[in-house]
Protein backbone atom coordinates (compact mmCIF):
# COMPACT_ATOMS: atom_id res chain seq x y z
CA UNK A 1 0.00 0.00 0.00
CA UNK A 2 1.20 3.40 -1.02
CA UNK A 3 -0.83 5.70 0.51
CA UNK A 4 -3.44 6.08 3.39
CA UNK A 5 -7.06 6.79 2.04
CA UNK A 6 -9.59 7.53 4.72
CA UNK A 7 -13.09 7.65 3.57
CA UNK A 8 -16.23 8.52 5.93
CA UNK A 9 -19.36 6.53 5.50
CA UNK A 10 -23.03 6.40 7.50
CA UNK A 11 -25.52 3.62 7.82
CA UNK A 12 -28.56 4.12 5.15
CA UNK A 13 -31.72 3.42 5.82
CA UNK A 14 -34.01 4.06 2.53
CA UNK A 15 -33.90 0.93 0.56
CA UNK A 16 -36.43 2.02 -2.17
CA UNK A 17 -35.48 3.63 -5.31
CA UNK A 18 -37.13 6.79 -4.68
CA UNK A 19 -35.16 6.92 -1.32
CA UNK A 20 -32.30 6.50 -3.31
CA UNK A 21 -33.07 9.08 -5.96
CA UNK A 22 -33.65 11.46 -2.96
CA UNK A 23 -30.25 10.76 -1.53
CA UNK A 24 -28.00 10.84 -4.81
CA UNK A 25 -29.95 15.04 -4.80
CA UNK A 26 -28.16 15.87 -1.71
CA UNK A 27 -24.97 14.55 -3.25
CA UNK A 28 -25.10 10.76 -1.23
CA UNK A 29 -23.75 7.86 -3.13
CA UNK A 30 -25.47 4.48 -2.33
CA UNK A 31 -22.77 1.85 -1.56
CA UNK A 32 -22.51 -1.95 0.07
CA UNK A 33 -20.11 -3.44 2.02
CA UNK A 34 -19.75 -7.33 1.15
CA UNK A 35 -18.02 -9.30 3.87
CA UNK A 36 -17.54 -12.91 3.53
CA UNK A 37 -19.70 -14.71 5.70
CA UNK A 38 -21.33 -11.94 6.85
CA UNK A 39 -24.62 -9.80 5.32
CA UNK A 40 -23.70 -7.18 3.31
CA UNK A 41 -24.34 -3.70 5.17
CA UNK A 42 -25.67 -0.63 3.02
CA UNK A 43 -23.98 2.66 3.41
CA UNK A 44 -23.74 5.73 2.12
CA UNK A 45 -20.87 7.84 1.21
CA UNK A 46 -20.33 11.60 -0.05
CA UNK A 47 -19.81 11.68 -3.85
CA UNK A 48 -16.98 14.31 -3.92
CA UNK A 49 -15.22 12.09 -1.38
CA UNK A 50 -15.56 8.68 -3.49
CA UNK A 51 -14.86 10.11 -6.10
CA UNK A 52 -11.15 11.61 -4.74
CA UNK A 53 -10.58 8.15 -3.17
CA UNK A 54 -11.33 6.35 -6.58
CA UNK A 55 -9.49 8.72 -8.25
CA UNK A 56 -6.29 7.94 -5.76
CA UNK A 57 -6.44 4.50 -5.53
CA UNK A 58 -8.61 2.98 -7.89
CA UNK A 59 -9.68 -0.79 -7.47
CA UNK A 60 -5.90 -1.95 -6.13
CA UNK A 61 -5.25 -0.44 -3.07
CA UNK A 62 -6.82 -0.58 0.53
CA UNK A 63 -9.65 2.40 2.42
CA UNK A 64 -9.86 3.27 5.72
CA UNK A 65 -13.55 3.14 5.86
CA UNK A 66 -14.92 4.49 8.59
CA UNK A 67 -18.84 3.86 9.28
CA UNK A 68 -20.57 6.06 12.48
CA UNK A 69 -17.46 4.16 15.30
CA UNK A 70 -17.26 1.35 13.01
CA UNK A 71 -13.72 1.16 11.15
CA UNK A 72 -13.00 -1.49 8.62
CA UNK A 73 -10.10 -1.67 5.82
CA UNK A 74 -11.69 -2.47 2.44
CA UNK A 75 -11.19 -2.37 -1.43
CA UNK A 76 -13.54 -0.52 -4.22
CA UNK A 77 -14.80 -3.40 -5.45
CA UNK A 78 -16.68 -1.93 -8.17
CA UNK A 79 -17.44 1.27 -8.99
CA UNK A 80 -20.62 2.47 -11.56
CA UNK A 81 -20.73 6.36 -12.94
CA UNK A 82 -23.69 8.30 -14.19
CA UNK A 83 -24.08 7.93 -17.72
CA UNK A 84 -22.47 11.04 -19.62
CA UNK A 85 -21.29 12.27 -15.96
CA UNK A 86 -17.97 12.21 -14.15
CA UNK A 87 -20.65 11.57 -10.77
CA UNK A 88 -20.41 7.88 -8.64
CA UNK A 89 -23.66 6.32 -8.76
CA UNK A 90 -22.97 3.30 -6.90
CA UNK A 91 -20.47 1.87 -5.00
CA UNK A 92 -19.55 -2.10 -3.60
CA UNK A 93 -16.54 -2.33 -1.04
CA UNK A 94 -15.10 -5.66 -0.53
CA UNK A 95 -14.46 -5.76 3.46
CA UNK A 96 -10.87 -6.79 4.34
CA UNK A 97 -8.70 -8.42 6.68
CA UNK A 98 -4.56 -7.56 7.50
CA UNK A 99 -4.07 -10.77 7.11
CA UNK A 100 -5.95 -12.67 4.62
CA UNK A 101 -4.89 -12.49 0.89
CA UNK A 102 -7.75 -10.49 -1.25
CA UNK A 103 -8.29 -10.32 -5.11
CA UNK A 104 -7.76 -7.26 -6.64
CA UNK A 105 -7.84 -5.99 -10.31
CA UNK A 106 -4.46 -4.09 -10.69
CA UNK A 107 -3.51 -1.69 -13.65
CA UNK A 108 -0.15 -2.29 -15.90
CA UNK A 109 1.80 0.14 -16.87
CA UNK A 110 3.93 0.51 -19.40
CA UNK A 111 7.51 2.20 -18.59
CA UNK A 112 10.29 4.25 -20.45
CA UNK A 113 10.69 5.24 -23.82
CA UNK A 114 9.18 3.08 -26.37
CA UNK A 115 11.66 3.05 -29.14
CA UNK A 116 8.68 2.15 -31.91
CA UNK A 117 6.84 5.36 -31.49
CA UNK A 118 9.78 7.13 -32.20
CA UNK A 119 9.84 5.28 -35.71
CA UNK A 120 6.62 6.22 -36.52
CA UNK A 121 4.91 3.29 -35.48
CA UNK A 122 1.79 2.61 -33.25
CA UNK A 123 1.59 0.76 -29.49
CA UNK A 124 -1.95 -0.59 -29.24
CA UNK A 125 -2.44 -2.07 -26.04
CA UNK A 126 -4.30 -5.07 -25.90
CA UNK A 127 -4.97 -5.89 -21.99
CA UNK A 128 -5.06 -2.85 -19.41
CA UNK A 129 -5.40 -4.67 -16.25
CA UNK A 130 -4.93 -8.41 -14.70
CA UNK A 131 -6.25 -9.87 -11.29
CA UNK A 132 -3.49 -10.12 -8.35
CA UNK A 133 -3.83 -11.86 -5.21
CA UNK A 134 -1.70 -10.55 -2.34
CA UNK A 135 -2.20 -9.21 1.33
CA UNK A 136 -3.35 -6.09 1.72
CA UNK A 137 -0.33 -4.15 2.46
CA UNK A 138 1.46 -6.22 -0.61
CA UNK A 139 -0.99 -4.81 -3.07
CA UNK A 140 0.51 -2.74 -5.94
CA UNK A 141 -0.72 0.49 -7.77
CA UNK A 142 0.46 -1.07 -10.93
CA UNK A 143 1.91 -3.67 -12.72
CA UNK A 144 5.14 -1.74 -14.63
CA UNK A 145 6.91 -3.00 -17.24
CA UNK A 146 9.06 -1.50 -19.67
CA UNK A 147 8.79 -0.82 -22.75
CA UNK A 148 12.32 -0.52 -23.88
CA UNK A 149 12.09 -3.43 -26.28
CA UNK A 150 9.36 -2.46 -28.28
CA UNK A 151 11.17 -1.22 -31.70
CA UNK A 152 9.43 -2.87 -34.72
CA UNK A 153 6.25 -3.83 -36.10
CA UNK A 154 5.14 -6.55 -34.11
CA UNK A 155 7.14 -6.77 -31.10
CA UNK A 156 4.63 -7.02 -28.24
CA UNK A 157 4.64 -7.26 -24.32
CA UNK A 158 3.62 -10.27 -22.70
CA UNK A 159 1.99 -11.22 -19.20
CA UNK A 160 5.18 -13.32 -18.83
CA UNK A 161 7.05 -10.76 -19.01
CA UNK A 162 5.92 -8.87 -16.30
CA UNK A 163 8.17 -9.07 -12.86
CA UNK A 164 5.94 -9.28 -10.08
CA UNK A 165 6.34 -8.06 -6.70
CA UNK A 166 7.04 -9.82 -3.51
CA UNK A 167 4.34 -11.11 -1.70
CA UNK A 168 2.08 -11.01 -5.32
CA UNK A 169 0.86 -13.48 -7.69
CA UNK A 170 -1.39 -13.33 -10.45
CA UNK A 171 -5.00 -15.32 -9.93
CA UNK A 172 -5.46 -16.94 -13.38
CA UNK A 173 -1.96 -18.50 -12.68
CA UNK A 174 -3.28 -19.77 -9.32
CA UNK A 175 -6.43 -21.30 -11.41
CA UNK A 176 -4.51 -23.28 -14.01
CA UNK A 177 -1.30 -24.49 -12.22
CA UNK A 178 -2.33 -27.84 -12.64
CA UNK A 179 -3.02 -27.16 -16.66
CA UNK A 180 0.03 -26.35 -18.19
CA UNK A 181 -0.98 -25.72 -21.48
CA UNK A 182 -3.70 -23.04 -20.39
CA UNK A 183 -0.69 -21.60 -17.99
CA UNK A 184 1.43 -20.94 -20.93
CA UNK A 185 -1.48 -19.69 -22.86
CA UNK A 186 -2.43 -17.48 -20.29
CA UNK A 187 1.39 -15.78 -19.79
CA UNK A 188 1.90 -15.85 -23.40
CA UNK A 189 -1.80 -13.15 -23.84
CA UNK A 190 0.16 -9.91 -25.54
CA UNK A 191 -0.43 -6.36 -23.28
CA UNK A 192 0.61 -4.74 -26.42
CA UNK A 193 1.04 -5.14 -30.00
CA UNK A 194 3.86 -2.65 -32.33
CA UNK A 195 1.47 -2.10 -35.16
CA UNK A 196 2.13 0.10 -38.54
CA UNK A 197 0.32 3.43 -38.45
CA UNK A 198 -1.56 2.69 -41.88
CA UNK A 199 -2.68 -0.72 -40.79
CA UNK A 200 -4.12 1.20 -37.24
CA UNK A 201 -5.57 3.23 -39.96
CA UNK A 202 -7.44 1.07 -41.72
CA UNK A 203 -8.65 -1.16 -39.22
CA UNK A 204 -10.62 1.90 -37.35
CA UNK A 205 -12.46 1.97 -40.79
CA UNK A 206 -13.63 -1.57 -40.66
CA UNK A 207 -16.83 -2.01 -38.50
CA UNK A 208 -16.10 -4.19 -35.42
CA UNK A 209 -18.36 -7.27 -34.78
CA UNK A 210 -21.25 -6.73 -32.30
CA UNK A 211 -19.86 -7.25 -28.80
CA UNK A 212 -15.97 -7.79 -30.32
CA UNK A 213 -13.72 -4.73 -28.50
CA UNK A 214 -10.58 -3.08 -30.51
CA UNK A 215 -8.23 -5.83 -28.49
CA UNK A 216 -10.55 -8.88 -29.32
CA UNK A 217 -10.11 -8.05 -33.40
CA UNK A 218 -6.69 -7.24 -32.97
CA UNK A 219 -6.13 -10.61 -31.47
CA UNK A 220 -8.32 -12.16 -33.80
CA UNK A 221 -5.97 -10.78 -36.63
CA UNK A 222 -2.83 -12.22 -34.73
CA UNK A 223 -4.13 -15.86 -33.98
CA UNK A 224 -4.67 -15.19 -30.59
CA UNK A 225 -7.46 -15.05 -27.80
CA UNK A 226 -6.68 -12.23 -25.35
CA UNK A 227 -10.00 -12.83 -23.40
CA UNK A 228 -9.25 -13.01 -19.16
CA UNK A 229 -12.89 -14.38 -18.83
CA UNK A 230 -15.38 -12.09 -17.16
CA UNK A 231 -19.42 -12.19 -15.87
CA UNK A 232 -22.33 -10.52 -17.40
CA UNK A 233 -23.73 -7.40 -15.89
CA UNK A 234 -26.64 -8.97 -13.90
CA UNK A 235 -23.97 -11.66 -12.12
CA UNK A 236 -21.43 -8.73 -11.83
CA UNK A 237 -20.90 -8.09 -7.93
CA UNK A 238 -22.45 -4.51 -8.47
CA UNK A 239 -24.19 -4.55 -11.78
CA UNK A 240 -28.13 -4.57 -12.44
CA UNK A 241 -28.81 -7.85 -9.76
CA UNK A 242 -26.71 -6.94 -7.48
CA UNK A 243 -28.40 -3.59 -6.74
CA UNK A 244 -31.83 -4.46 -7.38
CA UNK A 245 -31.17 -6.90 -4.21
CA UNK A 246 -30.47 -3.57 -2.45
CA UNK A 247 -33.86 -1.67 -3.85
CA UNK A 248 -31.79 0.45 -6.66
Amino acid sequence: MSQDVKLQAEQREGLGKRAVAALRAQGKVPAVIQEHGKESVNILVGGPEILKAYNGVGKSQAIDLTIGTSKKLALIKEIEFMPLKHQVQHVVFQALKADEVVDAEVPIHITGEIPAENNRLVLLHTLETLMVRALPKDLPESLEISGESLTEIDDRLTVGDIKLPAGVELVEILATEDDEEKREEFLSQPIALVKDQTVVESDEGTELAEGESEADAVEAENGGDSDQGGATESNNPGGKKAKEDHGE
